[in-house]
């Protein structure tokens, strides 16, 4: 939504691709259902047939009210504040219109994509082999990427630990490839991206040796949290730019690349290896990281725009077909500012799950869980409060279009440095949901 500047502040048109982003609990949501005789399905009205005919009622009102909500409040903003990305003046001076008379999303807001630029040396590009030949250029702009990314980490305990960590090391690997199709270069359609994401895990990463509580480690979680080994299409969704500026994500995602976003500290590949300082821990019990979900971003004002979101909570990553029993929504604005010279956000996040989770506060927790069929409470909900603050960025490294560059306004060549770039600042969160059903209740 603007102009990079020399000294490479984040405008609003670089965050398109970080609406929201959702922590996960890396042991997983502490939710399971019962068993009930459908005996009483008739008269009773806890049995399940009618638990579950009302949430699904619940969850069609609750979507159809997050539809004309985004709706309504898009189609009364001005002409000038028509698209998300044109709040400021688009990095595109095309607006992203190609030869063919549509819209591209890629040109219009490159960092939608992993890597944007392959040009330049091993110390001004993003990639370890670059263009090769101009062959990776070439197909970015017939509208193709294919981009991965390799993740390898070797820890030890030194000292203290459990009984098995001390002085253990142990190493873990993660391989992410992702590829994109730009609707727009391919003649289909204006302003739709088709995405995938494949990841496999491998090695033998520390757990709990070191006696923590969340993971010392973040990049063990995917595809499956500490399966080592496991392998699996995680994502296969479509971005598509809607009209008045409303942004549609819709197709099996991984919400942690939307949700919960945040710059400074967002992205165990490239800043913090622990998952509490990554991601709210409480989101654990709301989904999984590959689930299938809609988001809906729309505009209020300049600098904000609210996210809407549904999902299905008890689909794991490898469950082709899904689980439809329940649903969570989630609603989220997020406010855009400058403070101090320097980029800032805040967001809010109410989330709710028709999700049974296990009761913590029930007598028969105990000898439920060695049954296997724990007590439950119906339902749960989250607020959460995401925020950051930029006290001094440095100029960003750019290739010249002189000199064959091809990106120069936004002076970085991959997504990670447009979104979560380098700085000095500040970033804070504030989770609570119920005590009664879930192991973290209140995160700072």
């Amino acid at each position: 939504m603007g102009k990079i500047q020399t000294e490479s502040v984040l405008t609003d048109d670089e965050r398109l691709d970080k609406h929201l982003r959702i922590g996960p609990d890396p042991h997983g949501a502490m939710c399971t259902g019962t068993g009930h005789s459908r005996a009483n399905v008739k008269h009773d009205p806890d049995a399940p047939a009618h638990k579950m005919k009302m949430k699904r009622i619940r969850m069609l009102v609750a979507l159809s009210a997050l539809l004309a909500i985004a709706f309504a409040t898009s189609s009364a903003r001005a002409e000038h504040e028509r698209r998300l990305h044109n709040v400021q003046a688009p990095a595109d001076p095309s607006g992203g219109k190609l030869d063919n008379g549509l819209t591209s999303l890629t040109e219009l807001v490159p960092p939608v994509t992993k890597v944007f630029d392959y040009s330049g040396s091993i110390w001004e590009r993003g990639t370890m082999f670059g263009d090769i030949g101009g062959v990776r250029n070439d197909l970015y702009d017939k509208g193709f990427t294919l981009d991965a990314q390799l993740t390898q980490v070797y820890q030890g305990v030194t000292s203290g630990g459990n009984a098995s960590g001390n002085g253990s090391g142990s190493y873990n690997g993660l391989l992410e490839i992702n590829s994109t199709l730009d609707t727009a270069k391919l003649g289909l359609w204006s302003g739709g991206l088709i995405a995938t994401t494949f990841q496999a895990s491998f090695g033998d990463p520390l757990e709990s040796e070191a006696g923590n509580v969340s993971p010392v480690n973040m990049t063990p979680l995917w595809p499956k949290p500490f399966n080592n080994g496991s392998n699996y299409l995680m994502e296969y969704y479509l971005l598509q730019d809607l009209p008045y500026g409303i942004e549609l994500i819709a197709g099996r995602i991984d919400p942690t690349n939307f949700l919960d976003k945040n710059s400074l500290a967002n992205n165990p590949e490239s800043q913090f290896f622990n998952a509490s300082l990554n991601n709210q821990m409480q989101w654990g019990a709301f989904l999984s990281f590959s689930t299938y979900a809609t988001i809906l971003v729309a505009p209020v004002t300049k600098g904000v725009k609210i996210a809407f979101a549904g999902w299905t909570p008890s689909t794991e990553p490898g469950d082709d077909d899904g689980d439809w029993t329940d649903y969570g929504v989630v609603v989220n604005p997020i406010i855009d500012y400058h403070a101090f010279g320097q980029p800032g956000a805040f967001q809010a996040a109410i989330a709710y799950s028709s999700k049974d989770a296990v009761a913590l506060d029930n007598p028969r927790l105990a000898p439920g869980l060695v049954t296997g069929n724990p007590p439950t409470e119906d339902e749960n909900w989250l607020l959460s409060i995401v925020g950051e603050q930029y006290f001094w960025t440095p100029p960003g490294a750019s290739v010249p279009r002189a000199e064959g560059g091809r990106k120069e306004d936004f002076f970085v060549p991959t997504q990670d440095l447009a979104t979560n770039r380098p700085g000095v600042g500040l970033f804070y969160r504030f989770g609570y949901s119920p005590k009664d059903r879930n192991l973290w209740n209140i995160s700072v």
